[in-house]
């Protein structure tokens, strides 16, 4: 529950800089795209039996990827926010996870 909570936000914080700039593209195909491609991914899943070690290699793919995303979307060079609440919502986020 804690994870869906957590990818909730990072959606949320993802769909609006996408509406930002891409406007019209993305209100007209891009999030339909979106969306169809979680649904493709579940039946996806449901039709093919995948290795572990695949399935443990694309989760820190995908990882890597929203660490990236998260840092380059929610700590913009132009707003030049400061790095504490950040790391005191990872820390407090990974403290949360290891205590689960």
């Amino acid at each position: 529950m804690v994870f869906a909570i957590a990818m909730l936000l990072h959606f949320i914080v993802n769909d609006y800089g996408l509406r930002e700039r891409h406007r019209e593209d993305y209100r007209c195909t891009g999030r339909w795209v979106l969306a169809a491609a979680v649904f493709v991914g579940w039946l996806l899943g449901l039709a093919v039996e995948i290795p572990e070690a695949v399935i443990a290699a694309l989760t820190a793919f995908l990882a890597g990827g929203i660490i990236l995303n998260v840092l380059k979307e929610e700590m913009p060079e132009e707003r030049r926010e400061p790095l504490q609440p950040f790391a005191a919502g990872a820390a407090l986020y990974t403290v949360l996870l290891l205590a689960l």
